[in-house]
């Protein structure tokens, strides 16, 4: 096996790379579903421990529910929450995409390795889907022994000028476990795909009673569907403090992700608790309609 010189650190850095973890996406199962039409009903956890103990993701995490129609695939769900279930749904084709986590601040940040998943929605069923993101399959421990038998191989290239002894040979489960891999790889699915008849909160961060330790934190409201951003205004959202001060901050509308956001113009006061309030009016949908009504919750900064 003869390696350019060029590629040889290249090539050892994707050896090396099939040992890392990556994110996974599955149907756990499916049960009866009470409420008319199908469900769907999602799960995230941080890793497979935390599957197997049953504690869910303590974070944020962008994921979209989508359903699939003639012309494409039409979104109808979002929400920011490790755990949801949207029922009610006509039968159908649907997927599940997470792409983004915000982070201590409430910054998107993109995931390394986006999940999707594909589903069918069927009347009186409910289908449970599980994602785990630091997750490490068989598949890629197989490929981590590969990887390392194309390391011992890249370097012995290095070395043959001490006369080392020839490596062996890849053994036959490396080649199958790297033909299943590549499968995995190119097969798997892009990302992304109800609503009520006006537009509710899905979620949002902060949650309900965190503590927050970032200094400036953005405040998001993930919302059903998209709305009217016209109508809104920086006091579309106001955050107080003690004695019902109000905090001064921007608001703006991320039509991608259907989010109403907040950003204050200075640091957060510290070791303070902190009300929030969206007004319902200010947030109307295509059709005219508004929130049903104002969302509020509370959360406080650390010291």
């Amino acid at each position: 096996m003869v390696v350019p010189r060029t590629l040889r650190p290249a090539a050892l850095l994707v050896a090396g790379s099939l040992l890392a973890a990556c994110a996974s996406i599955r149907e756990a199962g499916r049960g009866a579903n009470p409420d008319p039409g199908g469900a769907v009903r999602l799960a995230v956890f941080a890793d497979d421990d935390g599957r197997r103990a049953g504690e869910m993701l303590t974070g944020s995490i962008a994921s979209v529910l989508e359903r699939q129609e003639k012309g494409g695939w039409a979104a109808v769900f979002r929400s920011l929450d490790p755990s949801w279930t949207v029922a009610g749904l006509a039968p159908g084709r649907y997927r599940i995409r997470i792409d983004a986590a915000l982070d201590a601040a409430g910054r998107s940040e993109a995931l390394e390795r986006p999940v999707a998943r594909s589903v069918e929605v069927r009347d009186g069923e409910a289908v449970d889907v599980e994602v785990v993101l630091d997750h490490v399959s068989p598949a890629l421990v197989a490929a981590g022994a590969v990887g390392v038998v194309i390391a011992a191989v890249l370097l012995h290239e290095w070395l043959d000028d001490l006369d080392l002894p020839a490596p062996p040979r890849p053994p036959a489960w490396a080649v199958e476990a790297a033909f299943w891999v590549t499968l995995d790889l190119v097969t798997a699915e892009p990302t992304w795909v109800l609503r009520a008849s006006a537009p509710q909160v899905t979620s949002h961060f902060p949650r309900a009673g965190d503590v927050v330790a970032a200094p400036r934190v953005r405040i998001v409201f993930a919302l059903s569907e998209p709305i009217d951003p016209g109508l809104l205004g920086d006091d579309a959202i106001v955050v107080e403090g003690a004695g019902g001060v109000r905090l001064p901050g921007r608001v703006s509308w991320d039509a991608h992700r259907w989010w109403v956001c907040w950003e204050p113009e200075e640091d957060l006061p510290r070791a303070t608790d902190l009300r929030v309030t969206l007004d319902g009016a200010r947030v109307v949908d295509a059709a005219g309609h508004p929130l049903a009504a104002s969302t509020r919750f509370e959360f406080s900064t650390a010291r």
